[in-house]
């Protein structure tokens, strides 16, 4: 057992090496340099650190973000669980595929597509600079994530033995009761994975946004990677290795949590199957 163990670490040891020297060297060197201001040797300390979370483009940029996260995820597990269950019960899976479809497309093909819905609801050209850019930019964000939770969740519905659901029909269970007390309940980690995957594809929209709303977008627009590539643009490097810092510990800190509920619900599950 021993050895099968020291064994794993000797072929995962070439990984963890790349894994070093591709990331955590980089991050360490960005801590260092955070510490002193922009490109000289003047020790700050914290200082960059105190300037970023008393910026106000940067408070802006993580408000928008947290509400976009706010919006999409409910809307999206909503949405996919139900559409899922639409493609289990009634659809086949080339319906799965045309949602999964929009996750696919060119930046610039959806940002054409959104130009034009927005036209077809008779919003005024200038949209783009007012606050409707930030609806329309989520509704993207929406749009192409959705089909990552009907895909995932379909699968996880289609590996519920049928005699589950068959006993609970016969106990009288109508539809509604099936999906929050049956269904529901054993698909809670692909609920896990679809959730992590639009944090994920919801920081990644970034060239929709900027197509849309440019290098200075409306308020409501405006992102992290915004804050980031126009900080690069006016060389203040300070603060950007200090916010690079930031994102990716917080990264680091969701990751470990999202792993956390998923452990979590297997151990539920698990329980339950042994009951």
């Amino acid at each position: 057992m021993k050895k099968q163990k020291h064994l794993e670490w000797l072929l995962a040891l070439p990984a963890l090496l790349a894994l070093g020297a591709g990331y955590l060297v980089p991050l360490a060197l960005a801590f260092y340099k955070s510490l002193f201001a922009g490109m000289s040797t003047n020790f700050v300390g914290l200082d960059n650190y105190t300037d970023l979370f008393t910026n106000y483009a940067f408070g802006l940029a993580v408000k928008n973000l947290l509400r976009l996260w706010c919006i999409a995820i409910p809307l999206n597990l909503v949405l996919g669980v139900l559409l899922a269950v639409f493609c289990v019960e009634a659809a086949g899976p080339r319906l799965r595929l045309a949602f999964f479809f929009p996750g696919i497309l060119p930046a610039a093909c959806v940002v054409m597509m959104a130009t034009e819905g927005a036209s077809l609801l008779g919003l005024e050209d200038t949209w783009t600079f007012h606050e409707e850019s930030a609806l329309v930019w989520m509704g993207i964000v929406l749009w192409k994530t959705l089909g990552y939770t009907v895909l995932i969740c379909a699968a996880f519905l289609e590996s519920i033995p049928g005699e589950i659901l068959d006993a609970a029909k016969l106990d009288g269970a109508g539809f509604w009761q099936c999906l929050f007390r049956v269904r529901l309940p054993l698909i809670r980690q692909g609920m896990v994975l679809s959730t992590v995957l639009v944090i994920f594809n919801g920081y990644r929209c970034f060239r929709e946004a900027y197509l849309i709303g440019g290098e200075h977008p409306h308020e409501q627009l405006y992102s992290l990677q915004h804050f980031l590539q126009n900080n690069f643009s006016n060389m203040n490097y300070a603060r950007l290795e200090a916010a690079s810092i930031v994102v990716v510990l917080a990264v680091f800190g969701a990751g470990i949590l999202l792993l956390a509920l998923r452990r979590t619900a297997q151990r539920r599950s698990r329980h339950e199957n042994k009951v």
